[in-house]
C-alpha cells in the first residue's frame, strides 16, 4: 500500500450529521432538513457542508483568542435608559465587529446552541414560564414584536385610563418623557427592561379589549385583514407578554438589577395575576421582593429628586399590594414579616402634584393614589388576619370583633369616598370599579375571619359567623355579576380573567358549604347565585383558563350538592371539613389532582 505522501491535502470527511445537530450534539437523522432542525425549527440552517482537516492551528489558535476577548460583551446590551449611547462612533464599531465574530464562530455558537431550551414539539402549546426561552434576538427584532406606533399610542392611553387607577406604580410624565425619547432618538439603543415595560402595557391594555372593537380594528389593520389567522385580543396579548419575557431575560434580571428592571417586573406580575394566575407570578415576587430591597426602594437613596425617590416607593408599595393576592388566596403563607421591613409610603398625591423640587401637601380630596393606599392597608389587615386564623388563638373572640370592626370601618370609608349614597357616581364610573373591587376584598376578609366559627358541630360555633360567611359569599358573587353585566363597568370585564374569579371561586365552595349546615333553609335562590356564578364562568373560558378550570370545579360541585344526591347522603358529608381549607386554591388549579368521586365527597376541600 502506497503510503499517502504528507505534503498531499487530506480529504474532506464525508459529513454524517447536518451543521446544526453537530454543534448541539443531537441525533441526525440525515434527512435534508433533517426532523431535529425542524423540530427546532431550523429549516434554513440545516446543511452538510464537508469538514475540512487543513485548518491551520495557528489560524484555531487566533480564533479562539479573538473569541477569549469578545467574550464580556452581549448582544443588545442596553446603554442608558432610552438615550443616547454612552460610546464613542468607534468604540460602537469595536463592539459590532466583536458581536460579528462571536455569531460567525463555531465555538461560540455551539454553546449558544447548547445552553439553549429545546424548542417544543410541534402541537404542543406554549407557555409563559420565564425560563421558556428560545434563541437570542436582536433588539430590533424585538422592536419589531411592537404594535404599529398609532396602536402603541393608543394602547398606552387606554392603559393610563382604566389599568393605571388601578395600579399606579408609574409616574405618568416620567414614562411619557421615556416613550417620546424611544420613538424620536435611537430606538435600537433602548433600556431592555423598559422595552418589556412597554410590552407588558401594550398586552394588559390589549387583553381588556375585544377584538371587534372598531378603533382597536383601525389602529391595527392585521385583526381585520387576515382573517384566516388567529389574531384575537388573547392571543396577542400573550404574545406580547412572551416579548416582554424575553427583554428581561435577555437582559439577565436574574443577576442584573436595575429600578427599570424592578418596573419592568412588577408590571408583569400584574398581568400574570390579572390574565393568567397568581401562582405563576409566586417565584417572580419574591425575585422582585429581593431586587427591591437590594435597590433600596423601601428606603430611598440619597441623591434622588422627589420624582425618582416617590417612583421607587409607588413601586414599593405596588410589591406588598401584589403580596396581598398572594396572601388572601393562599392563607397559609405567613407574610408578616413584610410589615417589619421599614419603609416609606408613597404620597397620596396626583402626578402633577410631584416634581423634582418636592411634592405637594395633600388635598384630602381622592388621588390617583388613593386606591393604592386602600390596598397597602388591605394588605396589613390581611396579613394580621392570616396570621391569626392560621394561629393557635382563632378562637379568640376578642380579636374576631376587631377585626370585624377594622374591615367595617374600610367600608365605610369607601362608601363615602367613591359612591353618591348608595348609588355609584355615573359621572366617573371608574370610582365604582374602585368600590366593587375594595369591596370584594373586604368580604373576602369576612370569609376568611369567620370560617373557623361557622359550623353548628364545631367546639366554637357562631350563628352570626354562619350568617355572615353567606352574606359575604353571596356579595363576593354578586361583585363578579355587576363587573359582568352593568354596563357602566364594561371598561373592566378584564378583570373577570384572574383575582376576581378566584374570589368568587372562592365564595361559591364556602356559600355551598354553609348550605350543607343549614339543611332547613330555603336554598333555592342560593344554588340559582352559583349557577349563575358557573354560567359567567362557562363564557368566560375563551379568555381565561382560572375561569375555565373554575367552571369544571363548579359543575362537579353542583352535581355533588344538587339533586342527583339524596339527603341522606348529604348529611354524611363533614360540612365542616368542606370548608376548613377551601381558601386553598393550588390543589383546585391542577383538576388531575381533585378526587371528584362521591363516596369522598369534597375531599378537595378536606384536610
Amino acid at each position: 500500500m502506497v503510503r499517502q505522501s504528507l505534503n498531499s491535502p487530506r480529504r474532506k470527511r464525508k459529513p454524517v450529521n447536518c451543521e446544526q445537530c453537530r454543534r448541539s450534539k443531537l441525533k441526525c437523522d440525515r434527512q435534508h432538513p433533517c426532523t431535529t432542525c425542524k423540530r427546532r425549527k431550523r429549516e434554513n440552517s440545516c446543511i452538510y457542508e464537508p469538514i475540512s482537516n487543513d485548518t491551520p492551528k495557528e489560524d484555531q489558535r487566533r480564533s479562539r483568542s479573538v473569541l477569549s476577548r469578545s467574550k464580556p460583551g452581549r448582544v443588545g446590551a442596553p446603554l442608558s435608559p432610552l438615550g443616547q449611547s454612552n460610546l464613542s462612533a468607534s468604540s460602537q464599531r469595536h463592539n459590532q465587529s466583536l458581536t460579528s465574530s462571536r455569531s460567525e464562530s463555531p465555538s461560540e455558537d455551539q454553546w449558544e446552541t447548547v445552553l439553549e431550551r429545546p424548542a417544543p414539539e410541534d402541537g404542543t402549546q406554549d407557555t409563559l414560564t420565564p425560563l421558556s426561552t428560545g434563541p437570542r434576538m436582536t433588539v430590533q427584532d424585538l422592536i419589531n414584536h411592537l404594535p404599529p406606533k398609532a396602536s402603541c399610542d393608543f394602547l398606552i392611553s387606554h392603559f393610563f385610563q382604566i389599568i393605571h387607577p388601578l395600579f399606579p406604580i408609574l409616574h405618568g410624565p416620567t414614562f411619557q418623557d421615556q416613550y417620546a425619547a424611544f420613538f424620536t432618538s435611537q430606538p435600537r439603543q433602548v433600556d431592555l427592561p423598559w422595552l418589556a415595560l412597554l410590552f407588558s402595557m401594550c398586552s394588559l391594555s390589549l387583553n381588556t379589549m375585544d377584538a371587534s372593537d372598531p378603533r382597536l380594528a383601525y389602529f391595527w389593520p392585521e385583526l381585520s385583514n387576515n382573517p384566516a389567522q388567529d389574531f384575537t385580543t388573547t392571543s396577542l396579548s400573550r404574545r406580547l407578554l412572551q416579548a416582554a419575557m424575553t427583554c428581561l431575560l435577555q437582559d439577565q434580571f436574574f443577576i442584573r438589577h436595575k429600578f427599570s428592571t424592578f418596573e419592568a417586573l412588577l408590571m408583569l406580575i400584574y398581568n400574570l395575576s390579572h390574565n393568567e394566575s397568581v401562582d405563576q407570578g409566586w417565584a417572580l415576587l419574591g425575585m422582585a421582593l429581593n431586587m427591591g430591597i437590594a435597590l433600596r426602594c423601601n428606603m430611598g437613596s440619597r441623591g434622588l429628586n422627589a420624582i425618582e425617590t416617590e417612583r421607587r416607593r409607588r413601586c414599593w408599595a405596588g410589591l406588598l399590594t401584589l403580596h396581598t393576592y398572594q396572601g388572601i388566596l393562599f392563607r397559609d403563607v405567613d407574610m408578616s414579616f413584610l410589615l417589619e421591613i421599614k419603609a416609606t409610603m408613597p404620597a397620596d398625591v396626583n402626578d402633577i402634584d410631584i416634581t423634582p423640587e418636592g411634592i405637594s401637601e395633600p388635598s384630602g380630596q381622592p388621588t390617583q393614589m388613593s386606591v393604592m393606599m386602600a390596598k397597602i392597608r388591605l394588605f396589613r389587615l390581611s396579613t394580621h388576619i392570616c396570621r391569626y386564623i392560621s394561629g393557635p388563638t382563632r378562637s379568640d373572640h376578642e380579636s374576631l370583633q376587631r377585626f370585624n370592626s377594622t374591615i367595617a370601618e374600610e367600608q365605610e370609608r369607601w362608601d363615602s369616598t367613591y359612591m353618591v349614597g348608595k348609588s355609584p357616581i355615573i359621572l366617573d364610573p371608574t370610582s365604582y370599579a374602585f368600590w366593587c373591587i375594595l369591596q370584594s376584598y373586604a368580604h373576602h376578609l369576612y370569609l376568611l375571619l369567620h370560617r373557623p366559627f361557622h359550623h353548628t358541630k364545631g367546639p366554637v360555633f357562631l350563628p352570626e359567623s354562619r350568617e355572615r360567611c353567606i352574606t359575604s359569599a353571596t356579595a363576593v358573587i354578586s361583585i363578579h355579576q355587576q363587573i359582568y353585566e352593568a354596563p357602566l363597568l364594561r371598561s373592566f370585564l378584564w378583570l373577570l380573567n384572574g383575582v376576581i374569579s378566584l374570589k368568587a371561586l372562592h365564595a361559591a365552595v364556602a356559600l355551598n358549604s354553609c348550605l350543607l349546615d343549614t339543611p332547613s333553609v330555603d336554598t333555592k335562590p342560593y344554588r340559582e347565585v352559583i349557577e349563575g356564578l358557573a354560567q359567567r364562568m362557562e363564557t368566560l373560558s375563551g379568555r381565561s383558563s382560572i375561569c375555565s378550570k373554575s367552571f369544571r370545579i363548579l359543575r362537579h360541585l353542583q352535581n355533588q350538592s344538587g339533586a342527583g344526591v339524596s339527603q341522606s347522603q348529604n348529611s354524611e358529608i363533614n360540612s365542616e371539613h368542606a370548608m376548613e381549607d377551601w381558601t386553598d386554591i393550588r390543589e383546585w388549579m391542577d383538576l388531575d389532582l381533585v378526587n371528584w368521586n362521591l363516596e369522598g365527597a369534597f375531599s378537595i376541600f378536606a384536610d
